[in-house]
C-alpha cells in the first residue's frame, strides 16, 4: 500500500491556484439551444474516446485537491461496452502527468468492475494521495498497457486525454467557466451522468427545524428520455462569499421519474441563522474504495463541482408567485404537486384576525372548503399553511385537532387553521401559503401562494358567519339574577341570562361533524374582563343542544364577580380546537 498512495519527495515547481480553477464544461444544457453558454457547454462536453475495439471511455470528473495532509488526485471515468457481448476490462494503468512532466500511477478502486456488460456503461474510480506540500497542475491523463511478461517490461500508450481545465480543486474551487454558471431559474443538465434529465431551480425557502436553520432548495427534474430513470445523488453547496455549507437531498428514498414526467427533488442546506447565500454549487458525489492486506475496506468520499447557480441579490428566489385571491375561488395549486389529489378542490372561505384581550397576541383563523369532485371517497390532504408579512415574517398555521378522515364523494368538508401573531400586526396585506408537508419532511414545500386581506369584524346587526352556517341575531336581552347558596351560609352569587332570537341557516352543501367549530358566547364586564363563557354547538348528534332557529337562552350561572354590572358586553367567537389548544375567532360584539 505504500506505493499506492504515492509517497514522494519530489519538488514540484508549478503551483496551481485552488481559488480559481475552472471546472470542466460537462453540463451542457441541450434543452436551451438559444443560450450561447449552453451551446459552448455542448461543444466542450466530454466525449467517449476509443480504448479498445469494443470499449470506449469518457472522463466524468477529475479531483485535484490540496489538503493539509497533501494532494488528493482522483479520476472517475465512464466505460462503455459498444458490443453485444460481455467484455473484460483491460488491466491498463491510469496515470496523470503534471505540467512539470512528473507522472503518477493511480490505484483502481476496490469497487471497480472487472467486466463490462453488453451495451452498457460502467463507472470506474481511481485515486492517489501525495504528500506534497504544494499543489500540482495536471496536464494529461494516460492509459498505459504494461507488458510484464517480457524483461525489461514494455509500456504502450493506449490513450491520452488532455487534462488542462478538467480539475476540481475541492472546497476551495471556484467555478469560472461561463457555460457552467446559471442564473436562478435557468435549466441545466449534467451530461457526465449520461442521463436525459434536466434540472431547474424553482424555489428556495429559509426554514427552521429542530433548532437548525436550513435553506430548502427545490429542483424541478424532468425526464426527457424514453425509459424510467432514477435521479442520481447530488450535493448542493451554498456559499455566502466567505463560507461554504453543504446540503443533501431531503427525500430518503430514491426518486424515479417516468418518461416525460416532472418531479420535485428537495435539498436542505444547513447554515447559520444570519447566513445569506449568494451562490449554490451543484456537485456530484464520488467515492474511492481502498482495501488493505487484511481485506478491510475504507471509502474516501469527495465531490466534484458541475454547475454554479447565482441567486438574486437581496431576496430569496421562488418561481411560485403569489396571486391576488378572491374568497371562495378554487385555489390554483402547483401542477407538479402530488400532495393534493387532482379531484380535490380547495377554497378559502373565511380569514379574519382579532386581538385576545389581556394575552398580548392576536389570533388569525383561516377556514378552507375541501370538495371531492370524484365518485369515491378520498383522503383529506394534510397541507400546511403559513401567513407571511410584507417584511418577510412568517407565522405557521395550526390545523384543527380532529379534521375529517375522508372526503365523501361529491361533497365538501371544512378544515380550519389558526395563526398566532403579535398585537402589532395589522394584517392589511399578507400572503397565505399552502405547503406540502410530506414530500420534503421534516421541511415543507410551497404549493400555492395567495395575496389576501383579512375579513372585517361583523357589526351587531350583521349576519354572523360560521361557514357553512349563518346566524342572524334578530334581538337579544340580558337579565341579572342572584342565588342564595344556603340559609345557613347566606352567601350570594350573581348570574346572567342571555336571551337571543336567532335565525340559523346552512348556506352550502358542506359536511360537518362533531369536531366542527362552535359558537362561543362570552360575557364581558365594563372593565373588559371575561366573566363567563358558554359554547353553542352546530352539530349536536342528539339534537338537544344544537343551535337552531328560535329563542336561545344562555345561562351564565358561574360568574366570576361579587357584584352586578349594568354595563355588560356580549362577545361572540368561533371556537376551534387545535393541536396547541383552543383558537378563537372574534365574530361580533354586542353592547
Amino acid at each position: 500500500m505504500k506505493n499506492v498512495w504515492g509517497k514522494t519527495a519530489l519538488a514540484l515547481s508549478l503551483v496551481m491556484s485552488t481559488a480559481s480553477v475552472p471546472v470542466a464544461s460537462v453540463w451542457a444544457d441541450a434543452a436551451e439551444q438559444a443560450d450561447p453558454s449552453d451551446q459552448a457547454a455542448a461543444a466542450n462536453a466530454p466525449v467517449y474516446r476509443q480504448l479498445t475495439d469494443a470499449l470506449s471511455v469518457q472522463v466524468k470528473g477529475v479531483l485535484n485537491e490540496k489538503t493539509a495532509a497533501g494532494v488528493n488526485i482522483g479520476v472517475v471515468v465512464n466505460l462503455k461496452n459498444n458490443t453485444s457481448e460481455t467484455k473484460r476490462i483491460p488491466d491498463y494503468e491510469l496515470r496523470v502527468k503534471t505540467s512539470d512532466g512528473t507522472v503518477y500511477t493511480l490505484l483502481g478502486s476496490s469497487a471497480n468492475a472487472h467486466s463490462a456488460l453488453p451495451m452498457s456503461e460502467t463507472e470506474l474510480s481511481y485515486m492517489i494521495k501525495l504528500d506534497n506540500k504544494d499543489a500540482v497542475a495536471l496536464s494529461e491523463l494516460q492509459w498505459i498497457d504494461v507488458d510484464w511478461d517480457v524483461y525489461p517490461k514494455t509500456e504502450t500508450a493506449v490513450l491520452t486525454v488532455p487534462a488542462d481545465g478538467l480539475s476540481w480543486a475541492g472546497s476551495d474551487a471556484v467555478i469560472t467557466d461561463p457555460a457552467a454558471i446559471k442564473n436562478w431559474g435557468q435549466t441545466f443538465t449534467i451530461p457526465s451522468s449520461n442521463l436525459p434529465l434536466t434540472y431547474t431551480p424553482v424555489d428556495m425557502d429559509k426554514q427552521n427545524n429542530e433548532q437548525k436553520t436550513a435553506y430548502v432548495v427545490k429542483l424541478l427534474v424532468q425526464n426527457t428520455g424514453s425509459s424510467t430513470i432514477t435521479v442520481p445523488d447530488l450535493v448542493l453547496e451554498g456559499k455566502d462569499g466567505t463560507s461554504s455549507f453543504q446540503g443533501k437531498q431531503v427525500e430518503k428514498d430514491k426518486v424515479t421519474i417516468e418518461p416525460s414526467e416532472k418531479k420535485y427533488v428537495h435539498y436542505a442546506i444547513e447554515t447559520n441563522q444570519d447566513t445569506v447565500l449568494k451562490t449554490i454549487n451543484v456537485l456530484t458525489p464520488e467515492s474511492f474504495v481502498q482495501t488493505d492486506a487484511k481485506g478491510q475496506s475504507a471509502a474516501y468520499d469527495y465531490t466534484i463541482g458541475r454547475v454554479q447557480i447565482v441567486l438574486p441579490e437581496g431576496r430569496i428566489p421562488s418561481s411560485l408567485q403569489p396571486v391576488n385571491y378572491s374568497y371562495n375561488d378554487v385555489i390554483a395549486l402547483d401542477p407538479v404537486n402530488k400532495s393534493v389529489n387532482s379531484d380535490v378542490d380547495i377554497s378559502l372561505v373565511e380569514l379574519s384576525m382579532h386581538e385576545n384581550q389581556g394575552i398580548g397576541y392576536k389570533t388569525a383563523v383561516a377556514k378552507f372548503k375541501l370538495t371531492n369532485k370524484s365518485d369515491t371517497p378520498l383522503p383529506v390532504p394534510a397541507f400546511g399553511t403559513e401567513l407571511d408579512t410584507p417584511q418577510g415574517v412568517s407565522y405557521a398555521g395550526s390545523r384543527q385537532i380532529n379534521p375529517p378522515k375522508q372526503l365523501m364523494p361529491k361533497l365538501s368538508h371544512i378544515v380550519t387553521y389558526s395563526f398566532t401573531v403579535p398585537n402589532t400586526e395589522e394584517g392589511d396585506q399578507m400572503m397565505l401559503k399552502l405547503s406540502d408537508t410530506q414530500a420534503a419532511a421534516p421541511y415543507k414545500s410551497a404549493i400555492a401562494a395567495l395575496n389576501v386581506t383579512m375579513q372585517p369584524l361583523a357589526q351587531a346587526d350583521d349576519v354572523l358567519s360560521f361557514y357553512p352556517f349563518q346566524v342572524k341575531v334578530e334581538n337579544w336581552s340580558i337579565q341579572a339574577y342572584t342565588n342564595l347558596i344556603s340559609a345557613a351560609n347566606p352567601t350570594l352569587t350573581y348570574g346572567y341570562k342571555l336571551k337571543m332570537n336567532v335565525d340559523v341557516k346552512q348556506t352550502d352543501n358542506v359536511v360537518v361533524d362533531q369536531d366542527f367549530s362552535k359558537m362561543k358566547v362570552a360575557l364581558v364586564d365594563s372593565a373588559g374582563r371575561t366573566l363567563s363563557e358558554e359554547n353553542l354547538s352546530f352539530t349536536d348528534s342528539a339534537g338537544i343542544d344544537k343551535l337552531v332557529s328560535g329563542e336561545v337562552i344562555v345561562d351564565f350561572n358561574k360568574v366570576r364577580a361579587d357584584y352586578q354590572d349594568n354595563n355588560l358586553t356580549i362577545q361572540v367567537y368561533e371556537s376551534i380546537q387545535t393541536e396547541f389548544g383552543e383558537a378563537k375567532r372574534l365574530v361580533a360584539v354586542f353592547k
